[in-house]
């Protein structure tokens, strides 16, 4: 589904992704750690184009995100094909970006209605499948402001799911939250794991991406560093970086 090869991303001077290598499957779940500025997030921001790469290539589906190719020659896709790219690939942040003026309802269904040109009852429709999905079937009518940081993020999770994305990326989404509200949000993400959805997650949470995750990647540096099962990541990583890293993290 995602083929990213030799992909590379600097700001200026800066080489943030280096020479980049991914490969990610229907149904897998891949989650990336590493400390901060290793370029986590700036993978994610790639594979859906919020962020040009520089070099390299990301293909989902089998064809080139961001970019087109004529004459052996590449250029900058046009802003309709980016958008399609990016309707199928449904991205969730550390913080919520909820609509604050509109119901959690209204949230779900602005997508749908407005970028997939879908009618407005069968938004609805589907919006309420998908709130009952992530346990908050009794907060479609409210606005985000009297939600509960874990339930505005469980939110933002319906809304990209409305879009009926075939990857879900997720940018460390529990980071902004109080440690009493992370599980809540954890518990949708791993209900969307059993359920099948194909998903990429940056994030902090050690035992989520052991125990969810069926590829663990560890990013350094710019650079992926080490891959592989998360049993072997976890319990006898081979880099001696990962190492380091997996025992501070982890005592």
């Amino acid at each position: 589904m995602l083929d990213i090869k030799n992909m590379s991303k600097s700001y200026g001077s800066l080489a943030v992704l280096k020479d980049i290598n991914l490969q990610v499957g229907p149904g897998d779940v891949v989650a990336i750690i590493g400390p901060s500025g290793s370029g986590k997030s700036t993978l994610l921001k790639c594979i859906n184009f919020l962020e040009p790469y520089d070099q390299g290539e990301v293909r989902f589906n089998g064809e080139l995100v961001g970019y087109v190719e004529k004459n052996g020659k590449r250029a900058l896709a046009p802003e309709r094909r980016v958008n399609t790219q990016r309707s199928q690939m449904g991205m969730v942040f550390q913080n919520f970006n909820l609509f604050p003026h509109m119901t959690i309802l209204q949230n779900v269904i602005e997508g749908p209605t407005r970028v997939r040109g879908v009618g407005r009852e069968e938004a609805i429709r589907d919006a309420d499948t998908i709130l009952n999905r992530v346990g908050l079937s009794d907060k479609r009518e409210v606005k985000p402001t009297r939600l509960s940081g874990g339930q505005q993020q469980r939110a933002a999770i319906a809304r990209a799911l409305a879009m009926k994305p075939r990857l879900m990326l997720f940018d460390e989404p529990t980071s902004a939250l109080d440690p009493e509200l992370v599980g809540e949000v954890l518990a949708a993400m791993r209900q969307l794991a059993d359920d099948g959805m194909t998903m990429v997650i940056v994030t902090h949470e050690m035992s989520f991406a052991r125990d969810v995750a069926n590829r663990v990647v560890f990013m350094e540096g710019g650079y992926i560093v080490e891959e592989g099962p998360p049993q072997q990541v976890f319990s006898s990583p081979s880099n001696a970086r990962t190492r380091e890293f997996l025992a501070r993290v982890l005592n």
